[in-house]
């Protein structure tokens, strides 16, 4: 029996009998005993202390002594795991999750509900009554080839927009493009779930919801979600739960009531947990908490932490309280106070684990909720922890953590009542900040953004917009704001909305005049070019103002990165106005890039600037200027070594070689930037590089190649829903498709999609262009 075979049968058997999984400590404690190390050389491996390892060992030992009915130590334990691994033990999971849960009922009516067609269904009950457990569960076992999960935000206010939700789900679940438009997005996510069984869960819905059961107006967007996700055709399932009823008229879903479970299920829990309750003690507490399944957990943890596993104790004690207990939230409230009484420490943790989200990353690591206990020394706090955890308190699988809804409600409420509640948050947030060293993938800027909305809670923005220009080294090589790596991995919809909840807040000052630096860029990324203007104008508003009040003490390196920053907003403006297809205002911009730059040390501004000039004279037909300029900064691109992060620049020179008539170095340019792009996912700045490749396989006559290649930007422009590029892209083949002689596709490209799309962006100057 190998170590992994016995840390599995060991996994199951305690998912069988607790309802729970082996923590990361227990899992790397039998592999480690099983090639017959010391406690101490585990310690040292797993840094923490020899003392904490023997606890933690000692606990799952007599735990697996009760479960086997024979004593379990570190030696033995080899043994007994072969002699007692046999079918009763290694129960295949899927029958262990439908037995324990007691379901057998409500998974037969769903499975009929499913049967009939119904596709979409609101699992509704009280808090605790384990609508998530049974959701999540029956997606498991009902064949889906992929689940994906919501979990709704506790406070209204707190709501990921359906926009973020639809964009991550398609782009790191679906390995899809969104798209720049929600509508786009929604279609390609249909799509998706066209093609194969997706199960999806909507968790804890009712925050969304008015008292009538109307989605709240803020987030209506979710309408149009559920409006896709409810279409019978669908092979998929989604399951939706809540404690109040969904009343949206035109959504074609059905309510199904999810009831407590049932006394002998009670009966059988406890009997697991080695309590050996009498028939009139379970089924007093099981009235008194109408079968509550997270009530069950909390008392049962309660009598085994509290009383020594002495059920008779327990009652006699709380004997008062369960006659007017009503349900779990009074439970919840006095398991707090009691906690409160028997460990302060335990109880500080729990009121402070309340400030974590438990959304876009819906649990956290050990370190994450050992950082909340400041005063606490750093050896105790696994034991502080544990306490919770046999409590029942807090959800643990596989060394990570979360709160259950009922109880972080109160954990949030009387967390708000203490000094606590601006501490808490503070930890938090430098917790995910201190994280993340480098922007690797998506998990790790989300994880580096989660900061963000700790500050926000606080009502720190300025902390907030710290968070957002955190500056980190990124895959490509960049050392790039937090902002700026996000929307570069196209996560535009959270930066998006991130930044414009709080730039009107604050104060114009140099983080304010950042902020809009990128949200010019966000804004031209998605199409509005008009508002990226104004934005990035403020900008440039902002940074000369704070020029000009500078006194004289003030640093060289601020005065620089002040003129840096107006320096940069001044070339987006530049490219932005080519986009309009108004070259002498990017002209003019340009030059002005070069003549400020000129006083500073930016010389790589100098250089784009100087690239961007040369393809505006390119356009305007003025070959001499354009071949002057390029000249200018030719030993920079033939010596330099460019790499991704130049990628951008490096296809404009392309554009410039291929106007001038240059084009096997043009080919060259536009090859060398391809592979760039396809190394760092720059799927932007491939898309208009194929359709300068096209472009410049229609000026050498090779028709069918520069077609091909073409289509190939079409599509990857349209998936991202880049509205300029992607408006350029169809006049392109507009103009190939004319020169192969097929007219009638060539109005199409032209007139039904390059004219709607620059009408849309409001460019007058490209319709005349196109014309």
């Amino acid at each position: 029996m190998s170590a992994d075979s016995a840390i599995n049968t060991i996994d199951r058997l305690l998912l069988h009998n607790t309802g729970k999984h082996l923590n990361d400590l227990q899992i790397f404690i039998i592999r480690q005993v099983w090639l017959g190390r010391k406690y101490i050389d585990i310690a040292a491996d797993y840094h923490c202390t020899e003392g904490h390892v023997k606890d933690t060992a000692a606990a799952l030992w007599q735990l697996l002594s009760q479960l086997l009915a024979e004593r379990v130590t570190k030696t033995n334990l080899k043994s007994i795991l072969q002699r007692h691994e046999s079918p009763a033990i290694a129960v295949p999971t899927k029958s262990i999750d439908r037995q324990f849960m007691g379901r057998e009922l409500d998974i037969s009516r769903l499975d009929e509900l499913v049967a009939q067609g119904q596709r979409t269904i609101v699992i509704l009950g009280e808090g605790g009554v384990g609508k998530t457990t049974f959701a999540q569960q029956y997606l498991k076992t009902c064949g889906c080839d992929l689940i994906l999960e919501l979990s709704m935000a506790k406070e209204a206010a707190r709501i990921t927009p359906a926009e973020i939700i639809v964009e991550e789900w398609l782009r790191q679940d679906l390995q899809t493009e969104p798209g720049r438009e929600y509508g786009i997005a929604l279609l390609r996510l249909k799509r998706q779930l066209s093609t194969r069984k997706i199960g999806i869960l909507i968790d804890n819905l009712e925050p969304a919801l008015d008292r009538d059961g109307r989605i709240i107006f803020p987030h209506r967007s979710y309408v149009e979600l559920l409006g896709i996700l409810t279409d019978r055709q669908l092979p998929g399932i989604t399951l939706i739960t809540s404690r109040d009823r969904l009343c949206e008229v035109d959504l074609n879903l059905i309510h199904y009531r999810l009831s407590g479970l049932a006394v002998d299920t009670w009966q059988n829990y406890f009997n697991y947990r080695q309590l050996d309750p009498t028939v009139t003690a379970i089924t007093s507490l099981h009235r008194s908490y109408g079968g509550n399944a997270k009530a069950m957990e909390i008392i049962a943890s309660n009598i085994h932490a509290d009383f020594a596993g002495n059920i008779d104790i327990y009652l006699q004690t709380d004997r008062d309280s369960h006659l007017i207990e009503t349900g779990l939230k009074q439970l919840i409230a006095n398991q707090f106070d009691r906690l409160q009484t028997l460990d302060p420490e335990a109880y500080q943790l729990l009121c402070r684990a309340g400030c974590y989200r438990y959304q876009d990353l819906s649990r956290v690591n050990a370190d994450a909720l050992f950082c909340l206990l400041w005063e606490i020394e750093p050896a105790a706090r696994a034991k502080v922890l544990n306490a919770l955890d046999n409590r029942s308190l807090i959800e643990s699988h596989c060394g990570k953590y979360w709160l259950h809804p009922a109880i972080r409600a109160e954990a949030i409420a009387r967390l708000q009542r203490t000094d606590d509640w601006v501490k808490a948050h503070q930890a938090a947030a430098n917790y995910w900040s201190d994280s993340v060293i480098k922007i690797v993938n998506t998990h790790t800027a989300i994880t580096a953004l989660e900061a963000y909305y700790h500050y926000v809670e606080i009502g720190d923005l300025l902390q907030a917009a710290k968070v957002l220009l955190h500056p980190r080294n990124n895959q490509w090589g960049q050392f790039l704001p937090l902002a700026s790596n996000l929307y570069r991995m196209g996560l535009i919809q959270p930066i998006l909305i991130a930044i414009t909840q709080i730039i009107t807040a604050l104060s114009p000052d140099r983080s304010t005049a950042e902020l809009n630096n990128i949200l010019g860029d966000l804004y031209w990324i998605v199409g509005r070019v008009h508002d990226a203007i104004a934005t990035q104008q403020q900008a440039i508003d902002y940074t000369e103002r704070m020029l000009l009040n500078l006194d004289r003490q003030a640093r060289s390196h601020d005065i620089h990165c002040l003129n840096i920053l107006n320096i940069d907003s001044l070339l987006s403006l530049g490219l932005y106005h080519i986009d309009l297809w108004e070259l002498t205002t990017a002209s003019r911009l340009f030059q002005q890039v070069i003549t400020v730059a000129s006083n500073t040390a930016g010389d790589r501004w100098i250089q784009k600037a100087t690239v961007c000039l040369a393809l505006v004279q390119s356009y305007l037909d003025r070959s001499d200027e354009a071949r002057v300029l390029i000249t200018k900064i030719e030993p920079v691109i033939i010596h330099q070594k460019w790499t991704g992060s130049s990628a951008y620049f490096l296809q404009i020179v392309g554009q410039i070689y291929t106007n001038l008539g240059e084009y096997d170095l043009a080919e060259n340019i536009y090859q060398q930037t391809l592979t760039f792009c396809q190394s760092g996912n720059y799927l932007q700045i491939q898309g208009r590089t194929l359709t300068s490749l096209a472009q410049l396989y229609r000026l050498q006559d090779n028709i069918k190649t520069s077609q091909t290649i073409h289509l190939q930007a079409i599509e990857i422009l349209d998936r991202l829903g880049a509205k300029c590029d992607l408006a350029e892209a169809y006049y392109q083949a507009a103009l190939t498709w004319q020169q192969a002689g097929d007219l009638t596709q060539s109005q199409i490209y032209r007139h039904t999609h390059a004219h709607q799309l620059f009408t849309e962006i409001a460019a007058p100057e490209q319709l005349m262009r196109i014309r």
